[in-house]
């Protein structure tokens, strides 16, 4: 479709349209069309799948839709059928002339002139006016309604003296609201299938009394009163500063709709739990004397929940907020909200309780900027200085208890810059305007919020594949794209975010957070249903290499933590092999007492893996192992080489050896290592290891020097 028309030309169509009699009729129809998931025994990925229709209406549509109908006098009859089919074809044929006019700055950047100068258009405020509007959601709806409790804990003295209600009691309520719509709307369907199609309407699912949410919820009538009057919409018509796109709509401020009967209608159960999220901090601002107070208040909410979810991956005792670094006279020089340390890995979190603001919305150039300095850059500037000071190693460290924290041995820092709301289009704007330094040890930030921090540590509850995962994700940042972190984060979850040098572009599909979705829907919600997404989690969880990757986790040894980060990243098929090679040798060692090892070589020969299995003193066995990695490294011309002895019973790790330089010539080295294999000492077959055949007179391919019968053969 062409740009015929101005974006305020078709806002003022919408509006007009919004305000035809009855059109809450077909708002409710679109709420169940687009915003309802079924299933049946169990929900699944297909049945998820529906919520990713290219036809269906976003959550940011219907509330344009909702806040325009609402400037008219509402009027909630049920127009005929024809009508109805009219407004239904007529609000989605004007939804998306007004998406093609949205895109079309877009369109319209690429030049050849900036296509040369390889300009990427997302560095434009009205360019990225289509990806902050359409880009979806980046928190779930059980998100939002969950941590409103956590967010305003502290602050139930003035909500119940303002608002008549504690916060658990609004989450009772709203909780209630949307038990009650599932259960009414499964009715009404009921109901609909024995009544003539003229008469059918999806309104009564989406109606509720305050008895019935009382009832439901266990709390007073009275209460839900209180709750239900904070978050109601004034009768229309209201709403009438709502003039664009970019303008405040009330509608996502107060979502409650009070019927004619006296009922009240939640056209959306998303605008209300993400209402319940976001509102309160805005009136208590509106309270000077409060103010000061509920904005201490969302700094901490943020800094705990980004720290209990970090401790229910690494531990309590490798998490610590609020550390301050001090220099030599006792000087702060850097503050660090959460400090994750783990084996020589370090991660520095930096939080902060930022929005994009109406202006920036609206296209404005230096507001959405000034807006990501605000939230993200400051962020990530003040995680680089810390990064920098504990790297020079003369700082003292230093917990909120006043306890001194020592130095630590680290190999990497990752730095997370976290916000605690919704920030469309995070992603994207992270791409292109954040400003950042690159070392060896420092690595590029994730840009991200409370909500994505909270899947990350759900899915990936283990220290190695979260840290793993991390490592990829930023050190891709400038080569991989999409609208969310969800979506990356899903992808990996079902095909291991692995990108090959070759790969300068990746964009990622949407519907690849779908087994996502799921997971976390099943989890958070109670359904029925597949609780892990199939893929990195589900494939190889019952074989050793398994046990072995979380035997690598458990020892966090520095050495052998490197190496769970290269298994991460290998393909299935070799994983397989691997474990299978790993079970062959160990039974080996266990008939006849004797060392049998397995050799790999991987990324095209620059790194590989030496597996050992003895029965020997581990001196012995770590004096053999390093030898024989030493020699492997050198006659495979890689730049890294690790070493694992495993135990013979159960194939789980002893210790580790992990040399990291560039390969040089070396005279005797290469005198040691001449005419050893250089395939390794095993092949992959069929999936499975074998041994590749050594003649007794040939040298032994562990890498001694010594003849095959005179070493691994005797």
């Amino acid at each position: 479709m062409k740009v015929s028309r101005t974006e305020k030309e078709i806002f003022a169509d919408l509006e007009v349209l919004c305000s035809s009699p009855g059109y809450i009729q077909v708002l409710a129809y679109f709420s169940w069309r687009d915003n309802y998931v079924t299933y049946s025994a169990a929900m699944t990925a297909d049945d998820m799948m529906k919520s990713y229709a290219p036809s269906r209406l976003i959550r940011t549509e219907v509330s344009t839709l909702i806040g325009l109908m609402v400037k008219a006098p509402l009027n909630f009859e049920l127009p005929n059928p024809q009508i109805f089919q009219s407004l239904v074809d007529r609000t989605e044929k004007l939804l998306e002339e007004l998406h093609v006019a949205l895109n079309a700055p877009m369109i319209a950047s690429f030049t050849p002139e900036r296509l040369a100068a390889k300009i990427s258009p997302f560095t434009q405020a009205d360019v990225l006016r289509e990806p902050i509007f359409y880009g979806g959601e980046s928190a779930y709806s059980f998100q939002y309604r969950d941590f409103a409790r956590q967010r305003y804990a502290r602050d139930d003295e003035w909500l119940k003296a303002q608002k008549g209600f504690t916060i658990n009691e609004a989450y009772a309520v709203v909780r209630a609201v949307g038990r009650l719509q599932d259960a009414k709307m499964a009715a009404t369907m009921q109901a609909m299938r024995k009544a003539h199609p003229s008469t059918w309407t999806w309104l009564p699912g989406l109606t509720f009394s305050r008895n019935e949410v009382a009832v439901e919820a266990g709390v007073p009538e009275v209460v839900v009163k209180a709750v239900f009057a904070a978050f109601s919409l004034p009768n229309s018509p209201t709403n009438s500063d709502f003039s664009s796109l970019g303008d405040f709509n009330l509608a996502n401020a107060m979502p409650l709709i009070r019927a004619p009967s006296g009922e009240y209608v939640s056209l959306q159960t998303y605008a209300l739990v993400e209402a319940l999220y976001d509102a309160p901090y805005y009136w208590m601002i509106a309270d000077h004397a409060y103010r000061g107070i509920a904005s201490r208040h969302r700094g901490q909410f943020t800094e705990e929940l980004t720290a209990e979810r970090l401790e229910a991956v690494f531990g309590a005792e490798h998490v610590h907020r609020n550390v301050d670094l001090l220099g030599s006279k006792g000087q702060r020089i850097g503050e660090i909200d959460v400090l994750v340390e783990f084996g020589n890995r370090l991660i520095i979190v930096q939080c902060k309780s930022k929005k994009l603001t109406l202006e920036a919305r609206k296209g404005n150039d230096l507001q959405l900027r000034s807006d990501f300095k605000s939230a993200v850059q400051d962020a990530y500037d003040q995680g680089f200085t810390c990064a920098k000071a504990l790297l020079g190693g003369q700082v003292r460290v230093k917990a909120s208890n006043g306890r001194n924290l020592g130095s630590f041995n680290f190999k990497e820092v990752y730095i997370v810059s976290v916000v605690s709301e919704h920030y469309p289009a995070l992603t994207v704007q992270g791409q292109n305007f954040l400003k950042c330094e690159r070392t060896t040890e420092i690595h590029p930030p994730l840009v991200t919020d409370v909500f994505f921090i909270d899947v990350l540590a759900e899915m990936l509850p283990s220290p190695l594949r979260f840290l793993s995962y991390i490592n990829r994700r930023v050190n891709y940042h400038d080569r991989l794209s999409s609208i969310n972190e969800l979506t990356i984060l899903g992808y990996h979850l079902k095909r291991n975010l692995w990108l090959d040098d070759e790969m300068q572009f990746v964009m990622i599909a949407e519907d690849f957070a779908v087994e996502l979705d799921v997971a976390m829907t099943v989890r958070r919600e109670g359904l029925p249903g597949a609780d892990t997404p199939p893929g990195i989690l589900t494939r190889l969880q019952n074989t050793t290499v398994a046990r072995l990757i979380k035997g690598i986790e458990e020892a966090r040894e520095p050495a052998l933590l490197d190496l769970g980060f290269l298994l991460l990243t290998l393909s299935e098929d070799t994983l397989r092999g691997l474990s299978n090679g790993i079970d062959q040798i160990t039974k080996q060692t266990r008939s006849d007492g004797q060392k049998h090892d397995v050799t790999l070589g991987f990324r095209e020969g620059k790194s590989g893996i030496t597996i050992h299995c003895s029965e020997e003193p581990n001196d012995v066995v770590a004096r053999s192992l390093l030898t024989h990695c030493q020699m492997r490294k050198y006659a495979q011309k890689a730049d890294s080489w690790f070493g694992l002895a495993v135990r013979a019973e159960d194939g789980l790790p002893k210790f580790g050896v992990n040399l990291q330089s560039p390969w040089k010539h070396n005279d005797e080295l290469a005198h040691l290592t001449s005419g050893m294999n250089m395939l390794g000492n095993a092949k992959i077959s069929g999936g499975r290891f074998r041994k590749a055949k050594v003649g007794r007179n040939a040298p032994c391919p562990c890498g001694s020097g010594k003849k095959h019968k005179r070493c691994c053969l005797s």
